[in-house]
């Protein structure tokens, strides 16, 4: 990764976070590493990251605001991944806008809208008064809609593998009682088990079942929210390719990078990258949106143009957080609307 090194030095930081051993949890599977300390990137002791405005620092876990709060769910985007500092992040932006109230981050990287949604129904009782909760995601739903048995049970989600590896039950055959799309190949030449069908869906296909949970997800957060009061915005997260936008130089020689040293992961999100595929989904959500009385972006249509705004695919520069944070901002609660309780 020279390019990434030469280019982006803060995402060395990213990198040892994702690195560490994972945070299996109940009810989310998995959430940030808790208590991460370094130059570019901090979480508090649940595993949240702080927004930093001036001389303030302020999270869910630490030093929370006992006033009015804003929040902001969803993944990598929305967490801040390739920012180079806590600083940096689309909340600490927001929270820096005249008559803006702190704004508290509950993202995290992978997740994909049932696990935004749990986070904040599990931490639901912590938060102050809230006057809005921002959901920047989208992407991940369709990246799992394109697993194995996608649309069974509960669905899926990232490091689905992984989690059932750590089950660690010693009988093999037993273990490998699960649910077939947790079992890889070798597992199942180690049992003796038949490769089953191929059930993952079409591309076109993921975008409706990717928006049909989205548009779920969403209307339980809206019933968790009107106790509050609190007006709930969507924003689509971007990709680099569904903006159409002439890549720079830096962005070109990062994500070529991107392509062949971490292949095997980009290639889950090539068969949704497709124009077909975002022309529909970014059709369906404004719709599902609109039938919620929910305010709708789309993140791709704002970073297009020749700047430097992407570090890979799907993750952002602080240029790019910038634009999204200006955007987000326009539709936002006025303060004065609201007034005080």
């Amino acid at each position: 990764m020279d390019q990434q090194a030469k280019l982006a030095p803060q995402m060395k930081h990213y990198e040892e976070f994702a690195s560490g051993e994972m945070r299996w949890l109940p009810y989310l599977m998995f959430f940030s590493r808790a208590g991460y300390q370094s130059p570019v990137l901090t979480t508090d002791s649940g595993g949240f990251r702080p927004t930093e405005v001036g001389n303030q620092r302020y999270s869910l876990l630490q030093d929370r605001p006992s006033g009015e709060v804003s929040v902001m769910l969803g993944a990598s985007p929305a967490f801040g991944w390739g920012a180079v500092g806590d600083a940096n992040t689309i909340p600490s932006l927001l929270a820096r806008e005249p008559g803006s109230p702190p704004w508290l981050n509950l993202s995290a990287s992978a997740f994909n809208s049932t696990q935004e949604l749990l986070v904040f129904m599990l931490h639901r009782h912590q938060l102050p008064r809230i006057r809005d909760i921002v959901v920047l995601a989208g992407l991940n739903n369709l990246v799992v809609a394109g697993l194995p048995e996608a649309g069974s049970d509960y669905g899926q989600f990232f490091f689905s593998g992984e989690f059932f590896t750590q089950l660690g039950n010693p009988d093999l055959k037993k273990y490998y009682q699960q649910p077939k799309w947790a079992v890889g190949r070798l597992a199942r030449r180690l049992t003796g088990a038949e490769p089953g069908p191929d059930r993952t869906l079409s591309p076109l296909a993921r975008s409706e079942l990717a928006a049909e949970i989205q548009a779920r997800d969403l209307d339980r957060l809206l019933e968790l929210a009107a106790p509050t009061g609190a007006k709930v915005h969507f924003m689509l997260q971007p990709t680099a390719t569904w903006t159409k936008k002439t890549l720079s130089p830096e962005e070109k020689l990062l994500i070529d990078e991107v392509n062949v040293e971490r292949s095997a992961l980009w290639t889950m999100f090539t068969p949704i990258l497709g124009d077909d595929v975002y022309r529909d989904y970014r059709d369906r959500l404004p719709a599902v949106c609109a039938r919620r009385g929910i305010s709708f972006l789309d993140a791709s249509a704002l970073l297009g143009g020749d700047e430097w705004l992407f570090i890979d695919q799907a993750h952002i520069t602080d240029a790019g957080n910038k634009r999204l944070a200006a955007a987000i901002s326009g539709m936002l609660t006025p303060g004065e609307a609201r007034g005080e309780s």
